[in-house]
């Protein structure tokens, strides 16, 4: 198990049949804590900053003008990236449902936009993809990243029923 230069962990050769992995992580659980973070660390100079700002807040083409005014209203007036994050994340909580069969997407249309302002149903991946977009929207830098949700503390066999999709702000 390796690791790339953006925190990605990769395998050299497919999983054997007796393979074990330990994997430490900080994963704040409350929000408070979380934002008590974020802004004590605003204030650190990172020299790395400018790159990870031009390789995360590109956007693809196609998004609908309304996915770029919802993101910008939502994150009017905030002042942190923190502040920023929620309001999008709350937005996508309260106005879009968590469903494992959603209706098929129209392939003539962006995704994140059929998403957002039409279908407001999906799984794991149109929420990502949708916090991805509208952070990124709102100067945030944000990557889509696809995984293995488990429980902490818990040995576990990884199956594709822990596969997972989730954004990093």
């Amino acid at each position: 198990v390796y690791y790339n230069s953006a925190g990605e962990m990769f395998m050299a050769r497919e999983v054997q049949p007796g393979d074990h992995y330990s994997i430490e992580a900080l994963n704040p659980v409350h929000s408070e804590a979380l934002a008590s973070a974020v802004l004590a660390a605003s204030g650190e100079r990172d020299e790395r900053y400018s790159e990870i700002l031009a390789a995360h807040t590109a956007l693809p083409a196609g998004i609908e003008s309304e996915v770029y005014t919802l993101a910008v209203n939502l994150t009017q007036g905030l002042t942190n990236p923190y502040d920023k994050a929620a309001a999008i994340q709350s937005w996508l909580r309260n106005n879009c449902v968590y469903d494992l069969s959603p209706a098929y997407p129209d392939r003539s249309r962006d995704f994140v936009s059929q998403f957002v302002l039409d279908g407001k149903s999906g799984y794991c991946s149109y929420f990502a993809s949708a916090m991805t977009v509208m952070c990124r929207i709102a100067g945030l830098p944000a990557r889509y990243v696809e995984g293995y949700a488990i429980d902490a503390g818990e040995d576990v066999i990884v199956t594709g029923e822990n596969a997972h999709a989730w954004t990093e702000v």
